[in-house]
C-alpha cells in the first residue's frame, strides 16, 4: 500500500496579532492571529488561571468578548490564504446541549457568507467523567473551533469577525483565528472506487477490500448512518483534509487486527459526551501490524485513536486531532513500536497523547515497548496532560512543543499509576518545551511542569531527561511524587523560568535517587530546590 504525503510547512512569519509556532513546535502550515492583541472594540479579558473560567482554556490565557451589536475583532492578514480556523465560545441552552448562532466574517469591507457556530460540542459539567446538565455545576471546556473558506486574500488585507443584532448568541468569544493557503482537492488516484459510485461507505470498502482497490472518498461531505465500521487490509483516501470530510454515527473505525491506511481527509464526528463505557472513538481497536495515518483531520470523537494489543509499528503523521472529549490518542494494551510525528492536538479532554500498559482484567496485560512521540505542537488539553506515558518502556518523546494545560495535568508525565505494567525498558525525554503547565490536580496536591510518579509501582528502570524548556509553570518546573520510589532519574540541561512556586519540587512522601546536571532556574517564586521527600540528589554543575 501506498500513501500521499503533504508535510507542513513551517512558514516563517508575523505580524500584529500575528504568529507562526515557535522552531520547537511542529511545522504547521497556518499562521496564528491572537484575538486579544488585534484590532477591536471589543472587551479584552484575561489572563488568568483559575480553573472554571473561559480565560485558563484560552490561548495565551486570553480573548476578547464581542457582546453589543458592532462589536468586532479585526485582523490583517500576514500572508496569502483562502481558509481559517476560528476559535471562539457562544453561550450554552439554558438545559444544556448547546445552540446555535452565527457571526459576520467580511474581507476588505465586502460581506462573506456568515459563519455557522454551535456549543454543541462544549460546555460541560459536573464531575468527571462530566454531564451536559448546567444544574450539575462546575462549568467548564468551552471552547470549539469552525472552519471557514473564503476566496484567496494577500499579506494586508483585513479580515473582520463582527457580532451583529442578527446573531443570537448573547456573546461571542474569540480567541484566535489560523489563517491558512488550503493546497487544491487531490485527484482521485488510479486503481480506486469512489464512495459516490456505492449506497455506503461499507459497500465500497468491502468492494475495494475484495478488488485490491483504494477507496477514493471524493470532495464533499459524506455522512455515514448505523454503527461503527470494521476495517482491515485496505488503505482510504480522500481529496485533502479540508476537502474530503466523514460525518455522523458511522464515521468511526474498528480495527480487525489487519493494517490499514488512511489519508487526506477529515473526520467530524457528531459525540458530545463522554460515555467511557463506548467506543466512540475514530479510530479503535486492534490496528494490526504497519498502518499508517496521515493528513487526518479529526474532530468530535470521544477519542481520536484508542489502540489495543496487536497494535505495533502504526505511524500517525502531519495531522490535527482537536477538541475530542477524551484522549487525543492512546497507543494502550501493548501498543508498540508506534509513532506519532509532526502533528497537533488542541482542547483534547484527557491526555493529547498517551502511551497507556494496564494490567487490569478487561486488558491483555502486555506492556507498551518503543512508543515515539515526535515533533508535536499540543495546546490547551483541559483536562489532564501534553504527553503521558503509563508503565512499559523504551518509549522516546522527543522534540514536542506542549503549551497551557487547564487542570490535573501536566506536560510531560511519567507514570506507574493506574494499575500501570510496571516500566521494564529505559524512557528518553530529549529537546522538548513545555509552556503554562502543571498546577493543580486530582491527587490533592499541585504537579509540575513535568510529573514523575510512582504511584502504583517504583520506577526501576532510567529516565532521562535532557534539553528540557519548562515556562510559566503553574506549581514548579519539575516535581517528583511517590508514594513509591524513582530510582534512576537523571535531569540534563534543564532551563526552567518564571514557575510559580519551585524550579525543582521533589513533594512530600517521593524518595529514590536523581542525578542533575546544567539545571539552570529563574525567578522561580519561592525556592529553585525543594527537598520535602527523601530523594537522594546528587548535582553536577558544567
Amino acid at each position: 500500500m501506498s500513501v500521499h504525503l503533504t508535510a507542513f510547512s513551517l512558514m516563517a512569519l508575523a505580524c500584529g496579532g500575528c504568529s507562526t509556532m515557535s522552531p520547537s513546535a511542529t511545522a504547521v502550515s497556518w499562521v496564528r492571529c491572537e484575538a486579544e492583541i488585534a484590532r477591536t472594540n471589543g472587551k479584552v479579558c484575561g489572563p488568568s488561571r483559575q480553573y472554571g473560567t473561559p480565560e485558563v482554556e484560552a490561548s495565551g490565557r486570553r480573548y476578547v468578548r464581542l457582546e453589543q451589536p458592532g462589536d468586532f475583532v479585526e485582523f490583517t492578514v500576514p500572508a496569502p490564504a483562502n481558509a481559517m480556523v476560528l476559535r471562539f465560545c457562544i453561550p450554552d441552552a439554558p438545559q444544556g446541549g448547546g445552540l446555535e448562532s452565527t457571526l459576520g466574517l467580511s474581507i476588505n469591507g465586502e460581506p462573506q457568507p456568515r459563519l455557522k457556530l454551535t456549543s454543541r460540542f462544549a460546555w460541560h459539567y459536573g464531575d468527571y467523567p462530566w454531564t451536559n446538565d448546567p444544574t450539575a455545576g462546575n462549568t467548564h471546556h468551552y471552547f470549539d473551533e469552525v472552519q471557514a473558506v473564503f476566496p484567496k486574500v494577500g499579506k494586508g488585507d483585513v479580515i473582520r469577525l463582527q457580532k451583529d443584532a442578527t446573531d443570537a448568541a448573547e456573546y461571542i468569544l474569540i480567541d484566535l483565528v489560523e489563517f491558512e493557503l488550503v493546497p487544491q482537492p487531490l485527484p482521485q488516484p488510479p486503481d480506486s472506487l469512489s464512495l459516490a459510485e456505492f449506497d455506503s461507505l461499507r459497500e465500497c470498502i468491502a468492494a475495494a477490500k475484495e478488488r485490491g482497490k483504494v477507496v477514493w472518498i471524493p470532495e464533499g461531505t459524506h455522512f455515514v448512518d448505523g454503527p461503527r465500521i470494521e476495517v482491515g487490509g485496505v488503505h482510504l483516501q480522500g481529496a485533502g483534509m479540508w476537502h474530503s470530510r466523514l460525518t455522523g454515527p458511522g464515521a468511526m473505525f474498528e480495527g480487525t487486527g489487519e493494517p490499514v491506511e488512511f489519508s487526506d481527509l477529515g473526520i467530524f464526528g457528531i459525540i458530545e459526551h463522554r460515555d467511557n463505557e463506548s467506543p466512540d472513538n475514530a479510530f479503535n481497536g486492534n490496528l494490526g501490524d504497519g498502518s499508517v495515518f496521515s493528513n487526518l483531520w479529526i474532530e468530535h470523537v470521544k477519542c481520536g485513536f484508542w489502540t489495543t494489543h496487536g497494535t505495533k509499528n502504526m505511524v500517525l503523521l502531519n495531522s490535527r486531532i482537536r477538541n475530542v472529549m477524551a484522549d487525543g490518542l492512546n497507543f494502550c494494551d501493548g501498543t508498540s513500536f508506534s509513532t506519532v510525528e509532526n502533528c497537533h492536538l488542541r482542547g483534547t479532554g484527557d491526555d493529547a497523547l498517551a502511551s497507556w500498559s494496564p494490567s487490569g482484567e478487561w486488558s491483555s496485560k502486555q506492556p507498551c515497548i518503543g512508543n515515539r512521540f515526535v515533533g508535536n505542537l499540543i495546546e490547551n488539553p483541559w483536562l489532564a496532560n501534553g504527553i503521558a506515558v503509563y508503565g512499559g518502556g523504551g518509549h522516546v518523546i522527543a522534540g514536542n512543543e506542549i503549551r497551557e494545560t487547564v487542570i490535573s495535568g501536566a506536560g510531560i508525565h511519567i507514570s506507574s499509576g493506574f494499575e500501570a505494567v510496571p516500566f521494564s525498558q529505559p524512557i528518553r525525554v530529549e529537546n522538548n518545551r513545555i509552556r503554562g503547565a502543571g498546577g493543580e490536580c486530582y491527587i490533592g496536591e499541585p504537579v509540575g511542569g513535568l510529573w514523575i510518579y510512582a504511584k502504583d509501582s517504583d520506577i526501576e528502570v532510567p529516565v532521562t531527561v535532557s534539553g528540557l524548556v519548562i515556562e510559566d509553570s503553574l506549581h514548579a518546573g519539575v516535581s517528583v511524587h511517590g508514594p513509591n520510589a524513582v530510582k534512576q532519574l537523571e535531569l540534563r540541561d534543564v532551563s526552567i523560568r518564571n514557575s510559580s512556586r519551585y524550579g525543582v519540587h521533589f513533594a512530600p512522601g517521593s524518595s529514590g535517587r536523581v542525578r542533575m546536571s546544567n539545571i539552570t532556574v529563574q525567578d522561580a517564586s519561592a525556592r529553585d530546590i525543594q527537598n520535602d521527600g527523601t530523594v537522594e540528589v546528587k548535582r553536577r554543575e558544567q
